[in-house]
């Protein structure tokens, strides 16, 4: 999981709620449309620094690219549906071939308030990390491994787009490249605020190999 900082609510969509409210209309997200659903999607898009809060894989708001995701979802927790707090950017709904089988799609309406991990990055980054092979491994805690079956984030797409970043950092660090020029690359943004895609799988697996080579002697 890649997870998301959290900034203040978008002043559009506060005001929306608030006009709803003054009309006499209690706000769903059902009646949520443009442009204040818009500017509320292009917010969570600058909190994720442009990334999808589950895989990391890079997104843009192009239509069907990704959706608005609630982590508890609007079925078991209709308090929560216009709640920024719970709103994020998740990627999809669909691929190349069909709805994606990752992510938002693949968890749908899941949500166990007694087994999660929340979309948290530094919770992300302490309790799940990267192997050469792009497969992602958590603590061995019911939660990780809860996590990462109902978000399917093992799938083999994104184990081998994984691999394939993993493979060229490696090739950047035996040609003398230093991790800390390479971590640099991954935490810039370009100009509409978003970083590389899949930038927390190379932060965490430079992290990783950082730990492993410990202090130096």
């Amino acid at each position: 999981m890649r997870g998301s900082d959290k900034g203040p609510e978008p002043a559009e969509l506060r005001g929306w709620k608030a006009a709803q409210r003054a009309a006499g209309v209690e706000p769903v997200y059902d009646d949520f449309r443009h442009p204040e659903k818009g500017a509320t999607m292009s917010a969570l898009f600058a909190e994720q620094t442009g990334q999808c809060v589950y895989c990391g894989r890079g997104i843009s708001l192009a239509p069907r690219h990704c959706h608005i995701e609630h982590f508890r979802p609007r079925s078991g927790y209709p308090r929560l549906q216009l709640d920024h707090a719970n709103l994020f950017l998740s990627c999809g709904p669909e691929g190349e071939r069909g709805p994606r089988q990752t992510c938002g799609n693949r968890k749908d309406d899941w949500f166990d308030e007694d087994c999660h991990i929340p979309p948290a990055p530094d919770s992300c980054a302490e309790r799940f990390r990267f192997r050469s092979s792009g497969a992602i491994v958590g603590d061995g805690t019911p939660e990780a491994d809860r996590m990462m079956e109902v978000l399917n984030l093992n799938h083999p797409e994104l184990s081998a787009e994984r691999r394939d970043l993993i493979d060229d950092l490696e090739r950047e660090l035996a040609h003398g490249t230093s991790p800390a020029r390479l971590r640099y690359g991954y935490l810039e943004e370009n100009p509409d605020g978003a970083r590389p895609g899949f930038a927390n799988v190379a932060l965490g697996y430079l992290r990783g190999q950082a730990n492993a080579a410990g202090p130096p002697g």
